[in-house]
């Protein structure tokens, strides 16, 4: 198999799961940017004017009033997938997946597009691409959902069930190995982007009550985002500053090292309702298996694929979007029970071995490539 996976960034800190997809799959090409692409590996930038191919493919777009950087840039990404005899391309994201569909049809290659999130969910994502996502239904050769929620919204847009394949994520255990014990201090912990699906806000407000009842309990909040600040103003403002630490962005290995010295791993996910993210929804998200590998009891919300990996008392405890009062009371459950905070973590890690390992993930995807 000669493999080429697509992705709109080449630095994006959260998508673990693309990394994971170049490391262990057969890539043979990388292909960055859009919305066609920007640069692939190997092959570096695509400049068109950088070659005689280019600059010929400019002459031609002058001359007949083309769009210059769309017509150029794809017929570059055509040369480079046929220098690599590629026969088979893994496109993140559903307008990744739209952009590219016309290379993959005009030389024979078959796409398969994997969905992550906001995408499949994101009001006006969804609006701007029903057209789209209903031509890839037609000419995709297969379609990836990480959760089952997501594959109810795919298949409204016009993918049929059968193009579709639900895929969970995986982490390694190797790296996010089992938690050896609670810590003394209840000290819980998140990581994400702060945006609004993940209302980083919300768990702010749910720890300060826990406060209240543990008075010595500890918040971290690692990663950044548009809600960064408002995030840190409101622990300011509730008064609890001092307890609840933002690390920033963290490397895997910061990530591992501070769930093993976690209570829980926290994260309050919505569906915001109005405004720019309406619709947005999580995927799976992947920081809530690392949790579960690391034998960490989850709170968390029932939210999109959250509820579908996480089993309310048994691997964690699940509470309703913007209960606040709920999460609280579920940190301070674990906080204060040290027996079921273990049991709980026992049995996420076990879960996680059993189903969601980094190889689980890849070898899935592999399968499903292969029978193109």
């Amino acid at each position: 198999m000669n493999l080429a996976i697509a992705s709109p960034s080449a630095s994006a800190y959260s998508e673990t799961f693309i990394h994971m997809q170049m490391a262990q799959l057969p890539c043979r090409l990388k292909i960055y940017g859009g919305p066609v692409a920007e640069e692939t590996i190997p092959g570096g930038r695509i400049s068109p004017a950088r070659n005689i191919h280019g600059w010929f493919d400019i002459v031609n777009e002058l001359r007949i009033g083309g769009k210059w950087r769309d017509g150029t840039q794809r017929r570059e990404l055509k040369r480079r997938l046929k220098q690599a005899s590629i026969d088979v391309l893994l496109a993140n994201y559903g307008p990744t997946g739209v952009a590219l569909l016309p290379v993959c049809l005009d030389l024979d290659i078959p796409l398969v597009v994997h969905f992550h999130g906001y995408d499949a969910h994101k009001a006006d994502v969804v609006t701007m691409h029903r057209d789209d996502y209903q031509d890839l239904g037609r000419s995709a050769s297969a379609v990836i959902a990480v959760s089952q929620h997501m594959n109810q919204a795919l298949v409204s847009y016009g993918i049929p069930q059968d193009r579709i394949h639900v895929l969970r994520y995986g982490c390694d255990p190797n790296s996010f190995t089992e938690r050896q014990s609670s810590p003394s201090t209840p000290t819980f912990f998140g990581v994400g982007r702060f945006t609004e699906k993940k209302a980083p806000y919300l768990t702010v407000l749910a720890f300060a009550k826990v406060v209240m009842q543990f008075p010595s309990a500890r918040l971290i909040l690692a990663g950044t985002g548009e809600l960064l600040e408002a995030s840190q103003n409101l622990a300011i403002c509730l008064g609890i500053g001092s307890a609840v630490h933002f690390p920033g962005v963290l490397s895997h290995t910061e990530v591992a090292n501070y769930m093993q010295t976690a209570t829980a791993f926290v994260q309050h996910s919505i569906c915001p309702k109005t405004g720019p993210w309406k619709g947005d929804c999580e995927g799976t998200p992947v920081a809530v298996i690392e949790a579960m590998m690391t034998g960490l009891p989850v709170v968390s919300t029932r939210h999109a694929g959250i509820n579908e990996v996480v089993e309310d008392g048994r691997t964690g405890l699940l509470v309703g979007e913007r209960d606040v009062e709920g999460m609280a009371e579920a940190m301070c459950k674990l906080a204060g029970d040290i027996e079921l905070n273990a049991s709980l973590g026992r049995a996420a890690r076990q879960k996680a071995l059993n189903k969601y390992t980094a190889n689980d993930y890849t070898s899935s995807i592999l399968r499903v490539l292969s029978n193109f």
